[in-house]
């Protein structure tokens, strides 16, 4: 079953309820001082916090595209379609909550606030939302150009994550203008 076709048998109760759990998630999750015990204060440790933010704002997007996306026919089978518009407000939703996560670390020990992280969750959103826009009839692609968005995504992430780690490394903390 394509990523469309799922996110559209999600009752929309239900479909608004999801974003808002996650949501609930990461801020618990952000409250709390970064430890991780089986690696350390480490490099990859610091990477894999960073790689954390583009995957968990790619998951909001997902689950925002489910509670805001119409759901139209296509080929049979009822899809959450996302048009350009929607997927920036998609994008622009999960930057937003990004922000309101990066002030609420800025108050918490151990944590710090960073445009850095910000730019990472606005990547894993744009990420997800291109993804699904790209598994949505009539637009549907071929898997070898699907393999190349993922693999693009995957890559900016990736850049995303290492860009914050060295600039926390090297400045200790992220930038942030207040």
């Amino acid at each position: 079953m394509r990523a469309g076709a799922a996110l559209s048998l999600v009752p929309r109760g239900l479909a608004w309820l999801l974003p808002v759990a996650w949501c609930a998630l990461i801020f618990h999750l952000s409250s709390k001082e970064v430890v991780a015990p089986a690696l350390g204060t480490s490099v990859a440790a610091a990477y894999l916090g960073n790689l954390a933010h583009p995957g968990a704002f790619g998951l909001l997007a997902v689950l925002l595209t489910a509670a805001l996306a119409p759901r139209e026919h296509h080929g049979g089978l009822r899809w959450a379609t996302l048009s350009p518009e929607r997927g920036l407000w998609v994008v622009v939703l999960c930057a937003l909550y990004g922000f309101t996560d990066e002030l609420h670390q800025a108050t918490v020990d151990g944590r710090d606030a960073s445009l850095l992280d910000l730019a990472s969750d606005a990547v894993g959103a744009a990420f997800a939302v291109w993804t699904i826009r790209a598994l949505t009839p009539p637009r549907a692609v071929r898997r070898g150009r699907l393999a190349r968005i993922l693999l693009a995504g995957l890559a900016a992430s990736a850049a995303a994550a290492g860009l914050s780690t060295w600039y926390g490394l090297e400045h200790g903390g992220g930038p942030w203008p207040f």
